[in-house]
């Protein structure tokens, strides 16, 4: 089956980078602060970027493994016996049963499995390969300046008008202001193992940009918004690859306010200069550059009037802007 489909066809590497307002990106686990390095630098999961991308297919109607099943937590088994019933296949395992689920679901093509299928109701698969390890491969992210810490504290009410009683008092933590960058690198030698294709990837793309903004259901993530993405993709055969965009990507105050009191973009300049250096200095390994911008970001230069040879640059658009 695998044989039969054309797989991603040249590696691929992203930047993303997205921005939050008075919310928390990724809280710890264990008081749900924002998420903080020894240096005092914030970081945002690969895990969250990820979750991002499978609610927002969710949403749009494609079928994602890691999933519940009617909003009920289950295990890996469980979801696949689900799967399997509602489409009305029998249970299998084997490279049968992988060829099933890469089929199916968009998020195991892009971000693979450790099919850890526990024994269920008699039923236990015994996948082939146990593990399959995801095309696209996505680093934690990091907040790019220093960022403001702040509790933001509230009251919740719970009673009738029989019952009236004081509310209680709630805290939770977030950030003032903060931008957030993520790299990714889709891998065409892995793709070929997990069915991963050109569309599949463009679909994370745009999965990517309405994800965060999509997120915004609940207090703490509500105010995140796309800013940037860039998507190089590479020649054919070519084994190269930056590794991460992010270090090509600087920021320079506007307003001249220190960075923790930064507030929108309206602060600060993304400076793109060396990003567009090093693209044109491997122009020759290079197909193609596209991108999607916020309208609200300043970038020097933009993405429009990079001069980068002979590379081909594409605006995706998202948005309806252009850049």
């Amino acid at each position: 089956m695998s044989d039969q489909i054309q797989t991603l066809t040249s590696r691929r590497e992203f930047l993303f980078l997205y921005d939050i307002k008075m919310g928390n990106p990724n809280g710890d686990p264990d008081e749900n602060r924002p998420r903080v390095l020894p240096d005092g630098t914030h970081y945002v999961t690969d895990v969250r970027l990820k979750r991002f991308v499978r609610d927002y297919l969710k949403m749009q109607g494609q079928e994602i493994l890691v999933d519940t099943i009617e909003d009920k937590t289950t295990n890996l088994t469980g979801r696949v016996a689900a799967h399997l019933e509602a489409h009305k296949l029998k249970q299998c395992e084997g490279r049968e049963l992988v060829d099933i689920l890469l089929g199916a679901f968009i998020d195991a093509r892009l971000f693979g499995s450790s099919f850890a299928f526990k024994k269920q109701d008699k039923w236990e698969p015994k996948p082939e390969p146990k593990t399959l390890t995801g095309a696209v491969q996505i680093n934690h992210g990091e907040v790019l300046h220093e960022a403001e810490e702040v509790d933001i504290h509230g009251t919740s009410v719970f009673g009738s008008a029989e019952e009236k009683s004081q509310g209680t008092f709630t805290t939770y933590f977030g950030l003032r202001y903060a931008l957030m960058g993520f790299n990714g690198v889709a891998n065409e030698h892995s793709a070929k193992l997990s069915r991963l294709t050109d569309d599949d990837y463009a679909t994370l793309l745009k999965a990517m940009w309405n994800g965060v903004r999509s997120a915004g259901n609940t207090r703490t993530k509500y105010g995140q918004n796309p800013r940037l993405l860039v998507s190089v993709a590479y020649k054919p055969g070519e084994e190269f690859q930056f590794g991460n965009l992010a270090d090509y990507v600087s920021l320079a105050p506007t307003t001249g306010k220190p960075e923790k009191q930064w507030a929108s973009p309206d602060d600060y300049q993304v400076d793109l200069s060396k990003l567009a250096e090093r693209i044109g200095q491997q122009a020759a390994k290079i197909a193609a550059v596209e991108y999607c911008v916020s309208p609200d970001l300043q970038l020097a230069p933009s993405l429009s009037d990079m001069d980068l040879a002979d590379v081909e640059k594409k605006n995706l658009d998202f948005d309806g802007y252009s850049a």
